[in-house]
């Protein structure tokens, strides 16, 4: 019966989920923007981006692991919650399926048609498609590579930009909830496209930037930042809303196979309309 009380509890926040789990996880996640910019200036200033394989990996794993998986998994050891069905967990398995398939995939449309190019030298362990995307005889050579050190690295943007939108996104819904069906959903359209391009423009503007726009760049920054945010901004569109879903309420959990299949089915979508944006538009360089 104790059981039953906890599993029904709702925080009553309009900013937060009514799932006490999730919710707490959000406003951690949200304090993890601190940590998440110090420690990438750091990286950055310190010219620590452009190291080899080994350091590379021990890098951006601190920029994941211990915010994002140490730090709540000791806050909720108490929770009465197993690990596994956490929100926290369970977001980070999505998240590293979500990464993997955009790192080894969409990053060769993002290479071949954004101009995209990276230019790790001590850095050797890459991993991208064989098919898709620039040849691999030569991906090294033009700056068409994706070291394993981008994977672990995006953990730590994604979760940032879902955490965030999905906050945003809630709170426009709320806001909105006496608004005519029709208003609503307009509004929810509204909150999830202005998310989605706003962060794949952010990403674009504030992260292409010295010291380390000679490790990480685009050939044309302008249209990339005015045309090609478009396409970017499409991996958002799909994915935001999907979190959002994530362990929304408390009568609703997904469980770890859904979080991996709901993530590759994104995936998958993304793929597909940024493929199609191609088709319709062509490469910006």
């Amino acid at each position: 019966m104790n059981a039953t009380a906890v599993n029904l509890t709702t925080t009553g926040s309009k900013w937060f989920s009514q799932n006490p789990d999730k919710a707490f996880a959000e406003k951690l996640f949200l304090s993890y923007l601190v940590f998440f910019l110090a420690w990438e200036t750091l990286l950055q200033t310190m010219g620590w981006v452009d190291v080899d394989d080994f350091w590379g990996t021990v890098t951006t794993l601190i920029t994941w692991v211990p915010y994002l998986i140490i730090l709540p998994a000791f806050l909720r050891r108490n929770s009465g919650i197993p690990w596994y069905q956490s929100y926290w967990f369970k977001l980070n398995v999505y998240m590293a399926v979500w990464v993997f398939f955009a790192s080894y995939f969409h990053s060769e449309w993002f290479f071949k048609y954004l101009g995209m190019r990276y230019d790790f030298p001590h850095q050797f362990l890459d991993f991208d498609s064989m098919a898709c995307g620039p040849d691999q005889a030569t991906a090294r050579d033009n700056f068409q590579a994706v070291p394993l050190s981008r994977y672990l690295d995006t953990m730590g943007f994604f979760t940032v930009y879902h955490t965030y939108s999905v906050v945003a996104m809630r709170r426009v819904k709320n806001m909105t909830l006496g608004l005519p069906p029709m208003g609503q959903k307009a509004a929810w359209v509204a909150i999830v496209v202005v998310a989605a391009f706003f962060f794949a423009w952010a990403e674009t503007f504030g992260y292409i930037q010295a010291p380390v726009n000679h490790i990480s760049w685009y050939l044309n920054r302008p249209a990339m930042l005015t045309v090609g945010s478009t396409l970017y901004g499409l991996l958002f569109l799909v994915s935001f809303p999907n979190v959002f879903r994530l362990d929304e309420t408390v009568g609703n959990k997904w469980t770890i196979t859904r979080c991996v299949v709901e993530a590759s089915f994104v995936s998958m979508l993304t793929l597909f309309l940024i493929d199609m944006w191609v088709r319709i538009h062509g490469p910006i360089v």
